[in-house]
Parts: structure tokens; C-alpha cells; sequence
């Protein structure tokens, strides 16, 4: 028996041998065909590349074959190829001790390799020279990737993967950000962050062009994941060396955090962000580090002097006596204007990229006017220019400017008014026409979650709230509703009011059709007869643009004829929230070249029409200059219409200050200054303003309720 029971276990032994042989075979075979595959990928991406170049002239200067062999772009990318295609085929031989000491020297010039392809994909757009960069930019530049590649090190326990994974993303953040400045004129921010989900919604209304240098940084940084993935696996440490590191790693960060965040340290240095084109800092601290800094400033700071005592004693002349209140009351019941005229409708339209190009900087010609009606009205109107704190993009800031009375400008210049300040129940004119018995609706015919609109605008007082899934068989001009469907539907909600109550009604509109992405192949229902007759400007983008706001011009002027035949009495206030980006050549020709100019000569940028129209009479008035955030102010002054105190508040504040955004402003005297210039005489005036604006933001419980609603 015990010889049987031997055999058996003898032979159950060679069973499971086998069975652990032919799965350790099988995991060989698989791994092979894993090692000939990503030869092949490799191989092949090489191969693509070159084809790539060779299909693209402009790569290399031109369509003759003879400058293909002439470039010396050409030559480098043969070289670099066939290099790496060795590297592909070649297998690595070295023995274990060898690929472990190259595997740590790839790891330690890992973050010099992403730098520097990082640094050639915007060195000549740019203008940047690594030499004459600030020391102490880059010293924080190389510790945050330092920082992350040993973050990564430690989750995946492998060098090859923790190099993909700090060279992919990099060059995925150098190339978007490249496109988002080419579409919007505006580089990338931390407060992007909140946006992604919006920036993909319009993402396929743009064109990409990929030029030399996106180029370059695909075929650096997949030269990178190739030499990275070539390289054998090891496990580099034991779990107590993991611990230990992690230690070190905590430490690092928490001293890079410190000094950054709750330190005066860079501005001490005169690093920080800076106003809303960040690529102009570019030249000093780079793109990478550049862009980190706008992380670092996604909280407002508390203005000095700022306390509770102190906002009341700002707002104490603003804030009347429930007696006064009756009074005034009493006194608006007494006028000889009827009561109707007390409540007219108010229909407001910020139209997208709204602005006249023949009043920025030299100004632009065409082959015809492309705002004829606009341009033409002038009876019971109240028109001018306003100033914005954002350019090509981030659309609600302006709404929070308008609705709100505060400026971006006391706020962090990479954020969103509507990611970061409203949180939870605010004041504005939905809520203050709302507490006047208004009916309160808001319609932008887009994506109702781009922005936290769906959950913003039921937070600051409107009622309703319809997106582009409440629009029944729109009219589309390219691939937005056009400014003539949501025209007709301000009619019909306009007509639904009137038929279920007596309640005047708000009626907050943002349209969409303007949006950016200007391109000729993209034009469907689009007229485009007008022609932008200036050289040397982007014609194709400006060319597109003029017709498209000739079309939002006829639809304002329809939704201006319909009104001037209701007797309900009704204001309508349309303005622009941003100018569009019309390419460096036509805003070189405008305003000059961007560096070279004062931060008063910048303002061009931010120049956009507005227009208030009654349908009744009122003192016509033309406004040289204002800002969205006084706007509503000055027209409830000239108009008759609610006001709050802070609102009298800005009126009077206008008085002085005309115009204040996130550029600067100017005085009654015509002088200009930064908000953070403290020669300025009106500095403590500023400094003011910005005390109210942290306490309507931030006071909560403490909000001067009374002062603000």
C-alpha cells in the first residue's frame, strides 16, 4: 500500500509540473507575442510619422522634392527614426544589474526629457529662451515634476510606466493648450479645470491644424513611451523603502504647497498669475509653471481692512429706514407715470462674441455694415460701449459681472464666477425682480450643464430655466441654434406669461450662435456675402464672423419690431459678453503687437457693444465707456427700474471710476490704473468696492442682506 500511495503522489507531482509548465509556457508565448506586437506598433508609428511629414510641406518649406532633402528637419527625423526603430527591433540583452542602472538614469533625466520637448513645442511661438527664464521658476517647475514622477513611482512600483505617465499628460496639456489659444487667444488655467466638460461640447467646432511643432512633441514624447517600454521590469524597492519614500515624498509636497500657497513667497518674487493672458508670461516662467500658478490662485483673497463693521460703514449711506422705505414708496405710487410704466418687461440678451470691429483699436473694413440696425437705432435708446474682464472665452463671467454687480476683476484671474462664487443661494437681479413679483425665466439654447447654469441659475433667483433640449425643431446656423429661433422664443414665452398671469416678466438670454469656430467649411444657413476688405488680417475667421452677427443683427431687429407694437411697456438690453479671437494677424493689425503695449493699451481687447431699447419714450443717451458690472446700474438710473443698494452703490461708484474690470480702471479724469496699483489716489476707493464684493461673496450668515437684496 504505501508504494501504491507513493506512486500516486509521484505521479500527481509530474501532473501538476506539467500543468505549472504548460502555463508558464503559454504566459512565455504570450508575453513574445506581446514583445513582436509592440515591435510592429513601434515600427509602424515611425513609419506613419514620416509619411506624415512628408504629406506636409509646410513642415519642411515647401511642395518640390529637392527642399524635402534640403531641409535639415528632414534629415534629424531620418536619423531620430531609424535610431528608434533599432531601438524597437533590437531586444535589450543587458544583463539585470545593467537595465536597472539604466532604468534609474532614464528615471532621474525623465523630467529633464519632458521639460525640454515640452519647452521646444512653445519656445518659437513664444519667444522663450531657457536661459532667460526666471531661476526661480524653473527650480519650482523641475520639484513638481520631480514630485510627480515619484508619485507615480510609488503607486505603480515600475520606472517605465511612471515616465509614460509624466511624459503622456504633459504633452497632452502642451498640445491642448496650444489649440485653446489659437481658438480663444486665452491660454489655459487651473480654473479650466471646471470646464472640461463644457470645452468638449464645443470642441468639434473648431479646425486643428497641426503644425511643425505639435508634430515634433508627438514624435518626441512617443520616442519617450518607446525607449521607456524597451527597458525590462524590476520592482525597485521593498515595502519598507515605499513607506520611507512616501515620508519624503508627504514632505515635499507639503513644503512645495506652503511655499506656494500660503506664502507670500512668489509674489515677494513677482511670480504669479497675471490677468487673463497668461501666455504673455510665458517668456519669463514658461508654460509649464505658468500654468501651475494659476492653481495656486483659485481662492479670493480677503481684502485688507476688510470686517463687518467696515462693510456696513461703506454701505450705511445706501441702506434706507423701513420709514424711508414706506415713504419712497408712497412717493412712486404719487407719480403721474402710470404703474405700468414703474414694471415694464425686461428682456435681456448677452449675445456670444458680440462686437464692432469698426470701433476696436485702427478698426476693420467691409463690404458692408454687418450691425445695420443696430448701428441705425437711436430712438428711445440708451447705446454705448462696455468693457469686459474676458476675452474669446469664458462666457459667464460677463453673466456673473451683469447679474451679480461684482467684477472678476478682485477675483482670481483663472476662475469662473460660476464654479467657484456661487454656492448656494445669492442675490441678483433674477432674485431682486423675482422679490418684485416678476415672473423670472432664463434660456440659453445650448447644454444646460455647461457652466453649472442648471444649478446656478435656480440659486440666483429665475424661476425657470430652458436649454437646448426645450427647444422643439430649432432653426441651426453651422451647428448652433440660431439667434432667430431663440428670438421667437422669447415671443412665445413672452405671449405664455401674459396669457396665465399679471406678472411683468424677466426674461435673462444667452445666445449661442456667434460661438467661435469661424471657418468657411463651416457655414451652413449662413449668408455670407459681407467681405472683410482690409489686408493682411485673418479673413477667413473675420469674414465668417461678419456674417454671422449680420444675422444676429436682423434677429434683434425683429424682436425690437415686435415689441414696438405691444402696449405692455417692455426694455430690452442686449451687449456683448466677450470679444471673439480672430487670430494674432487681425488683433496685430488692430492694436499692435500685445507685448509691447501698456495695460491701458490692452482695453481694446475688451471693448463690446450694448444697447437698452424701450418701447416707450425715454431721453435717448449715448455712453462712451462702461463696464458689465455697472451696466444694470446706469441703465436702472436712466430707466426707472428696481434698484438695490449695493447697485446705487456701483451707480455712484461709476460716477467716479467709469469703467473697472479685471484690465484696470479708469477715472473721471480720463487716467488709467491697475487694481493692484497703490499709487493710484483712488486705491482705498478700489479697495472698498472689493470689501463689499468679499462680503456679497463670502459673508453667508454675515451677507448685508439688507444692502445687497
Amino acid at each position: 500500500m504505501p508504494e501504491i500511495n507513493a506512486g500516486k503522489n509521484i505521479s500527481e507531482k509530474r501532473k501538476s509540473q506539467n500543468t505549472m509548465n504548460q502555463s508558464e509556457s503559454k504566459k512565455q508565448r504570450i508575453i513574445q507575442v506581446v514583445h513582436i506586437l509592440g515591435k510592429i506598433v513601434g515600427v509602424l508609428g515611425y513609419v506613419l510619422m514620416l509619411l506624415w511629414y512628408c504629406a506636409h510641406p509646410s513642415y519642411y518649406g515647401g511642395n518640390e522634392l529637392r527642399l524635402l532633402f534640403s531641409c535639415r528637419r528632414t534629415w534629424l527625423l531620418i536619423i531620430a527614426s531609424t535610431v528608434m526603430i533599432a531601438v524597437c527591433i533590437i531586444p535589450n540583452n543587458f544583463s539585470d544589474s545593467m537595465n536597472r542602472r539604466i532604468s534609474w538614469a532614464w528615471y532621474a533625466i525623465a523630467p529633464f526629457t519632458v521639460y525640454f520637448t515640452l519647452l521646444y513645442l512653445n519656445a518659437a511661438k513664444f519667444k522663450i529662451r531657457f536661459f532667460r527664464l526666471n531661476k526661480i521658476a524653473l527650480l519650482f517647475t523641475f520639484w513638481f515634476l520631480f514630485a510627480l514622477l515619484l508619485a507615480f513611482l510609488l503607486i505603480t512600483r515600475s520606472i517605465r510606466f511612471s515616465v509614460i505617465l509624466l511624459a503622456v499628460p504633459i504633452a497632452a496639456l502642451g498640445i491642448i493648450n496650444r489649440f485653446i489659444i489659437e481658438f480663444r487667444g486665452m491660454a489655459i488655467s487651473g480654473g479650466d479645470l471646471f470646464s472640461i466638460g463644457t470645452a468638449l461640447t464645443v470642441s468639434t467646432s473648431y479646425e486643428y491644424t497641426i503644425d511643425w511643432y505639435i508634430f515634433a512633441e508627438v514624435f518626441l514624447v512617443f520616442s519617450i513611451c518607446v525607449a521607456s517600454l524597451k527597458l525590462r521590469k524590476f520592482k525597485p524597492f521593498g515595502w519598507k523603502q515605499r513607506v520611507a519614500l512616501l515620508g519624503v515624498w508627504i514632505i515635499c509636497v507639503a513644503t512645495f504647497f506652503h511655499i506656494c500657497c500660503q506664502t507670500s513667497y512668489l509674489e515677494d518674487h513677482d511670480i504669479r498669475s497675471g490677468g487673463f493672458t497668461h501666455q504673455l508670461r510665458y517668456k519669463k516662467f514658461d508654460m509649464l509653471f505658468t500654468t501651475l500658478c494659476t492653481c495656486f490662485y483659485l481662492a479670493a483673497d480677503k481684502p485688507d481692512d476688510y470686517s463687518l463693521e467696515r462693510v456696513h460703514e461703506i454701505a450705511e449711506e445706501y441702506v434706507g429706514t423701513e420709514e424711508e422705505a414706506s415713504k419712497e414708496t408712497s412717493k412712486e405710487t404719487s407719480k403721474e407715470t402710470s404703474k405700468e410704466t414703474q414694471t415694464p418687461n425686461l428682456i435681456v440678451l448677452m449675445n456670444e462674441s458680440l462686437a464692432d470691429y469698426t470701433d476696436i483699436g485702427k478698426g476693420l473694413d467691409f463690404s458692408e455694415d454687418y450691425m445695420p440696425f443696430l448701428h441705425s437705432l437711436t430712438e428711445n435708446t440708451i447705446k454705448g460701449t462696455a468693457y469686459t474682464s474676458i476675452f474669446g472665452a469664458n462666457t459667464p463671467n460677463s453673466e456673473y459681472e451683469f447679474l451679480t454687480g461684482n467684477t472678476m476683476g478682485f477675483l482670481p484671474p483663472s476662475s469662473i464666477g460660476f464654479h467657484l462664487f456661487v454656492r448656494g443661494a445669492m442675490p441678483s437681479l433674477a432674485s431682486e425682480y423675482k422679490a418684485k413679483g416678476y415672473y423670472t425665466l432664463a434660456m440659453h439654447p445650448y447644454r444646460g450643464t455647461n457652466y453649472r447654469r442648471n444649478i446656478v441659475y435656480p440659486q440666483i433667483g429665475f424661476d425657470k430655466y430652458y436649454a437646448r433640449v426645450n427647444f422643439v425643431s430649432p432653426e441651426y446656423i453651422r451647428k448652433y441654434i440660431s439667434d432667430q429661433t431663440l428670438v421667437n422664443r422669447i415671443i412665445e414665452e413672452y405671449e405664455k406669461n401674459n396669457a396665465r398671469s399679471d406678472a411683468p416678466l424677466f426674461s435673462y438670454n444667452v445666445t449661442m450662435q456667434d460661438h467661435g469656430g469661424y471657418s468657411m467649411s463651416n457655414t451652413s444657413n449662413l449668408d455670407t456675402s459681407i467681405k472683410i476688405l482690409t489686408q493682411g488680417v485673418n479673413w477667413e475667421k473675420t469674414q465668417v464672423y461678419a456674417n454671422l452677427v449680420k444675422a444676429s443683427d436682423t434677429a434683434f431687429k425683429k424682436l425690437v419690431e415686435f415689441f414696438s407694437e405691444q402696449e405692455e411697456p417692455t426694455v430690452i438690453v442686449m451687449f456683448g459678453d466677450h470679444q471673439p479671437n480672430l487670430g494674432n494677424n487681425t488683433y496685430r493689425y488692430l492694436i499692435g503687437n500685445e507685448e509691447e503695449l501698456t495695460p491701458e493699451e490692452l482695453m481694446e481687447k475688451y471693448k463690446v457693444p450694448f444697447v437698452a431699447w424701450a418701447n416707450y419714450d425715454i431721453e435717448e443717451e449715448t455712453i462712451e465707456k462702461t463696464s458689465l458690472n455697472y451696466l444694470y446700474s446706469i441703465l436702472a438710473d436712466r430707466l426707472d427700474l428696481p434698484m438695490t443698494g449695493y447697485q446705487k452703490y456701483l451707480l455712484d461708484l461709476s460716477e467716479e471710476l467709469p469703467v473697472l474690470a479685471a484690465g484696470g480702471y479708469w477715472t473721471k479724469d480720463g487716467d488709467f490704473y491697475t487694481l493692484d496699483d497703490e499709487e493710484s489716489p483712488y486705491f482705498e476707493t478700489v479697495n472698498d468696492y472689493n470689501i463689499l464684493e468679499y462680503n456679497y461673496i463670502f459673508g453667508k450668515g454675515n451677507r448685508y442682506l439688507d444692502f445687497f437684496a
